[in-house]
């Protein structure tokens, strides 16, 4: 359970304010504020052991905090300071996001139209670039495989600035993963081709065009645009455990690339917030709205969940104020960015310690403390469920396997009273109880009858859809989506496949245990399993959907799902291609 308890938590915590942040009204001067937050953020590194982080608060007041707290070297005793710098990972999408933005409002760009009437060389193996647009990219609607692991991190650090650009023909083999615009789906990939139609159109390489349109007039002269850029700043080693490492390079450059200082992040906070206001400074008012409004409204597979062009709309206040934000994940580095427009307040924290929950907790702490400080007004996230009524009949229509990253191919089984969820990743089945709305809560039951006191699951829910005859599982926290799980039926199996079984190891890119490791073909009772660590914290159970004797897809839809992998045996060694990558069987 602690498994399940832990792929959850980042997801748990993005969404909800702690009761003890929010529930204090504060009436204290402004001095006197901001030294409570700075002495949250000292408790917060000496109780969470956080190496080093970068902290940029803002409000309407001004800059409450732009500074660098614990160590940027902590073997060197280097503290970090308002200027050193920390890769900011994906929030650079939201860089990326205003520079195609820029270029729609001069014309260069339509939004609608296909990307492929932009970048010729783009040829995707079903014709996808002919129906893909600016806007699916922007909004991670495209299909295109969401992280090609072929040089996901470079195995050295480049000076070469169009190194993004390799992702053109890493795309053309890999192609989609499902019908563009069907649903949303992160993609490292589509932000990367951004890049490219930026320079396309512009005639400007993206990482020239960034510094000059946007971080030249906003004074942010200590930003870098990827990790081999000159720099005279001090750049944070990330931390896992005990070991240090440099900020690594990254292929998808406009996809996650960049690292800011806490002054910096200061400065592009106020900036977009003032944009918000009138100030026209990188874009119209106009345009910046649009950035900030849902456009997957009408996509029945996203309900639940809302995105702008670039910006996350998930919003744990929503009964109070517009809410925007965008994560980053480059491990051991890891970051939040949170933003309320209206009420002008915004939070970027950037840590160099390898645990992805603390930059969006803290982040979210301090904007309750801030929009408290500011309102003195509380507010109730508690969400009520009405109990509904067991129908077994009802409820073995639901029953069967649905297709999940982390857990696997999770079985569904009605039994009397009870709709339990199993999979080989579960310690103890979920179980799932209906509510009067036709939701489910979800519990786990020692012996199948004491109910354990597991906070998170109180605050999460199930809702079996049936979309274009198709059938999900989903689970919602506070009513928003995490991830759609696809209804899948167990496969005739070729008998050749017995013999992909075991472990594999990477042949073809150095530096690789930084991005896949402890890659692992298992059988269950109906399944063949890839296993995996990703980024070195996340670990994956996918389904596998035989095509032929060589060939299978990851079973669903979705990141990380409806990629191809095929086997060939060489010099009788087994060989699996998959995402870029060779492996060489064990």
């Amino acid at each position: 359970m602690k498994a399940f308890l832990t792929i959850l938590l980042t997801l748990f915590i993005t969404l909800c304010f702690s009761q003890e942040t929010i529930s204090t009204k504060m009436k204290i001067s402004r001095k006197e504020f901001v030294e409570t937050i700075e002495q949250y953020i000292q408790k917060e590194i000496k109780q969470r052991k956080i190496v080093g982080l970068s902290v940029a608060i803002v409000d309407e007041g001004g800059v409450l905090i732009s500074d660098g707290f614990g160590y940027a070297n902590k073997e060197n005793k280097t503290k970090a300071s308002s200027e050193t710098l920390f890769p900011i990972a994906s929030i650079t999408k939201t860089f990326t996001g205003i520079a195609v933005m820029q270029l729609t409002e001069k014309g260069l760009i339509d939004l609608d139209k296909p990307i492929g009437d932009y970048i010729e060389e783009l040829s995707l193996p079903g014709g996808e670039e002919k129906i893909i647009t600016t806007r699916m990219l922007l909004t991670h609607h495209s299909g295109i495989q969401g992280d090609i692991l072929y040089n996901w991190y470079l195995p050295e650090v480049s000076n070469n600035s169009l190194v993004y650009e390799q992702i053109v023909d890493l795309v053309n083999k890999e192609g989609c993963i499902f019908p563009p615009g069907k649903m949303y789906s992160y993609s490292n990939s589509g932000y990367s081709l951004l890049g490219v139609l930026i320079h396309r159109v512009s005639g400007i390489p993206y990482v020239d065009y960034v510094h000059s349109n946007i971080l030249t007039p906003l004074d942010m002269n200590s930003a870098i645009m990827f990790a081999g850029e000159k720099t005279s700043n001090q750049i944070a080693l990330g931390y896992d455990g005990k070991s240090s490492s440099a900020m690594p390079m990254k292929l998808g450059v406009p996809a996650g690339g960049m690292a800011l200082s806490a002054n910096d992040a200061a400065k592009y906070i106020q900036a977009v917030i003032n944009i918000y206001h009138g100030n026209e400074l990188l874009l119209k008012t106009a345009t910046l709205h649009q950035m900030m409004t849902s456009q997957n409204d009408s996509i029945p597979i996203d309900k639940g969940f809302s995105i702008g062009l670039t910006w996350f709309l998930q919003n744990p206040i929503k009964a109070y104020t517009k809410y925007t934000s965008h994560r980053g994940e480059l491990p051991p580095y890891h970051s939040m960015l949170v933003i309320l427009p209206e009420l002008k307040i915004g939070v970027c924290i950037t840590t160099n310690t390898n645990n992805s929950s603390i930059p969006d907790e803290m982040a979210h702490d301090i904007v309750g403390k801030i929009y408290e400080f500011q309102s003195g007004e509380t507010f109730d996230i508690k969400t009520h469920n009405e109990k509904g009524t067991f129908n077994l009949s009802k409820m073995k229509a639901y029953e069967g396997y649905y297709s999940n990253v982390f857990f696997g191919p999770m079985k569904v089984t009605a039994r009397k009273h009870k709709l339990l969820v199993k999979s080989i990743a579960i310690p103890m089945p979920l179980h799932l109880n209906p509510n009067a709305d036709s939701t489910f809560s979800m519990s786990v039951k020692l012996f199948g009858f004491i109910p354990l006191p597991i906070k998170m699951l109180q605050a999460m829910k199930a809702e079996f859809r049936r979309i274009e005859n198709e059938k999900y599982l989903v689970f919602n926290i506070m009513n928003n989506l995490i991830n759609p799980n696809i209804k899948i039926e167990p496969n005739n199996i070729p008998d050749d496949f017995f013999d992909y079984k075991g472990k594999y190891r990477v042949i073809n890119m150095d530096n690789s245990d930084r991005i896949v490791k402890d890659v692992n073909i298992v059988k269950n009772k109906d399944f063949y399993i890839l296993k995996y660590t990703f980024l070195g914290n996340y670990k994956f159970n996918l389904a596998l959907q035989p095509i032929d004797k060589e060939k299978a897809i990851i079973a669903g839809i979705g990141q990380f799902m409806g990629e191809k992998i095929y086997w060939k045996t060489i010099n009788n060694r087994i060989k699996m291609h998959w995402s870029g990558l060779i492996f060489d069987k064990e």
